[in-house]
């Protein structure tokens, strides 16, 4: 399945590009706003697609490389795109995206454990090669450190009875793959809740995806330093999906606002009816729109 964009009319018109603009896509994954972007801001343009997700970042160029206009693909953290960009030469953008949400091909195609509709090996690793795995979590963490990681990154009510199942199912096996896991929170957790709309894994294989990949850290810093590069009058768009990546991108704009950052939309905009119906996966995203003043 092909990752669907979300929000993305609100987003152009939030960003406000003009021909020849120069544009980071910090997610760029398979490349579907890069697509729209690109066709805003013309053959003078350019637009920077950066994703740490190797795989994400060859599917964007070759869904954006026969496009008019000039593109970047840069392999790496946002959190680090201040010496990413740098190093490509650039010093100064004019708007930025950050689309914090999972792609539909990385849940349901990396083979790395995201999914807990899949038999995979417990990895959620966004980066190739990383060296800290979700089963490397769940081999060494204590109890309280795992109750710790499920409630605060998944916001998961059962935190306490399913860390307790991990650590006690761990005592005769490794814990390396994901139904394997599934089966431990299903099994640590009431009947009702494995019959509710929303699976019982989905907190907490959102948890562990964010702490293995230090998600938060990330997004402070990303968003610092898209802030730094931003040219004034420039836009930064932010896509998020649950209540920690509100929080985490409220703060900065806390954090910034003494410094000439304002929002351009007071409420989140959140996707119409139509677009939930046609993208279910849309249902939680909220789009922010911050502006560095002139």
């Amino acid at each position: 399945m092909r990752h669907i964009p979300v929000l993305l009319q609100e987003t152009l018109d939030g960003l406000k590009l003009r021909r020849g603009d120069s544009v980071l896509d910090a997610t760029s994954g398979s490349g579907g706003h890069g697509e729209a972007l690109l066709s805003h801001i013309g053959r003078s343009g350019t637009l920077i697609c950066l994703d740490q997700d190797e795989d994400a970042l060859a599917r964007s160029r070759l869904q954006l490389d026969p496009l008019p206009g000039t593109k970047k693909f840069v392999h790496g953290n946002f959190r680090d795109l201040a010496q990413l960009l740098s190093t490509e030469g650039i010093t100064e953008i004019d708007a930025a995206l950050f689309d914090l949400g999972m792609s539909s091909e990385q849940l349901e195609e990396s083979g790395r454990g995201f999914s807990f509709l899949k038999d995979e090996p417990l990895l959620m690793t966004m980066q190739k090669g990383a060296t800290l795995s979700a089963k490397d979590l769940l081999a060494t963490l204590s109890e309280s450190q795992l109750m710790d990681i499920l409630q605060s990154y998944g916001e998961e009510q059962f935190a306490q009875k399913i860390a307790h199942g991990i650590v006690t199912a761990r005592k005769e096996d490794p814990i390396e793959s994901t139904t394997a896991l599934v089966r431990i929170i299903k099994e640590s957790t009431p009947p009702w809740y494995s019959k509710r709309r929303i699976h019982p894994a989905t907190k907490s294989f959102q948890a562990l995806r964010i702490a293995v990949n230090d998600e938060y850290s990330a997004i402070d810093e990303g968003l610092e330093s898209a802030f730094t590069l931003l040219k004034p009058g420039g836009n930064i768009a932010v896509i998020s999906f649950h209540g920690g990546e509100v929080r985490h991108v409220k703060s900065f704009f806390r954090h910034f606002k003494e410094r000439s950052l304002t929002r351009v939309n007071k409420h989140a905009i959140k996707p119409s009816r139509t677009e939930m119906r046609e993208n279910p996966r849309a249902r939680s995203a909220q789009l922010f729109i911050f502006k560095k003043a002139i």
